[in-house]
């Protein structure tokens, strides 16, 4: 008898972590967002459907961030006439160090200003925070953190996405 308990006590355990899993698929699903940049336009991510995007979440005071902008510039420069663009989703307080930043590092891609809102639908917990999108719009990777040896994965990983 105290095994039947058991046994169904169990499954119903199971199911509701199931549930909870499937809830929690919801939430972590991708949000449209429209952001300003700071070349004084609005940028939406449902616009770039159709084509390879990545959306990579930094902050000019943050070491590997600033690191990984030089990949990217290169990455957007290698691919961007064949359907490819970037996204930088800033989360610096501070406009004028980021306009700085982003001028100084001649960073061809949009820059837009963040906010809290849109580092808690797409759960920024650290940073950078890098998402490759297909064509469709769908998240393929993500990547948290940055080091030299991932260009290479990120070049490769554009690449396959640009060719399907």
């Amino acid at each position: 008898m105290f095994n039947r308990i058991l046994r169904t006590v169990f499954v119903i355990g199971i199911a509701f972590v199931a549930c909870g899993s499937r809830e929690g698929a919801k939430q972590s699903a991708l949000v449209d967002f429209t952001l300003p940049s700071i070349d004084g336009g609005e940028y939406k991510l449902s616009d770039f459907k159709g084509q390879v995007v990545i959306i990579d979440f930094w902050a000019t005071w943050c070491p590997p961030c600033r690191n990984s902008i030089p990949a990217f510039i290169a990455l957007y420069e290698k691919y961007h006439e064949q359907g490819f663009t970037i996204l930088g989703v800033s989360l610096d307080n501070d406009e004028g160090a980021l306009r700085q930043y982003s001028a100084q590092m001649k960073i061809p891609y949009p820059v837009l200003i963040g906010n809290n809102d849109i580092a808690k639908a797409y759960q920024v917990s650290g940073i950078p925070k890098t998402l490759f999108l297909d064509k469709k719009g769908e998240v393929r990777k993500t990547q948290v953190g940055f080091a030299p040896e991932l260009e290479v994965q990120f070049d490769q990983l554009v690449d396959q996405l640009l060719k399907e």
